[in-house]
C-alpha cells in the first residue's frame, strides 16, 4: 500500500518525491481531526513552493552575504523566523512604494 502512495506522489511530482506518512500517531486516537493524506501531500507541496518563491525573493535582494546564509539558514530551519520575516515584509514594503 505505501508503494502505491509513493507512485502516485512521484506522478504528482516530477522533480522531487514528496512523501507523508501514512498513519499518525494522532490518527490512531483521533481520526476526526486528522486532516486526509491527500490535504497532507497538497499542503507539503504549497509549502515547497511558498519556500522556492522565499528563496527566489532573498536571492535577489540587494543585501550582504553574509545576512543572506543567515536568512537562507532561517528559511531551512525556522520558516516564521522574526528576521526572516521582518526582511520579507520589508522588501514588500519598498515594492508597495515604487508602484
Amino acid at each position: 500500500m505505501t508503494s502505491n502512495l509513493k507512485a502516485q506522489a512521484q506522478s504528482a511530482t516530477p522533480k522531487k518525491d514528496v512523501s507523508v506518512q501514512k498513519h499518525t500517531l494522532m490518527e490512531r486516537f483521533e481520526p476526526d481531526l486528522m486532516v486526509p493524506l491527500e490535504e497532507r501531500i497538497a499542503l507539503k507541496k504549497q509549502r515547497i513552493a511558498d519556500a522556492q518563491r522565499t528563496r527566489a525573493l532573498l536571492d535577489t535582494l540587494d543585501i550582504s552575504e553574509r545576512k543572506r546564509q543567515k536568512l537562507l539558514n532561517d528559511l531551512k530551519e525556522s520558516p516564521f523566523s522574526n528576521r526572516l520575516s521582518k526582511t520579507i515584509a520589508d522588501s514588500k514594503f519598498e515594492d508597495a512604494e515604487n508602484d
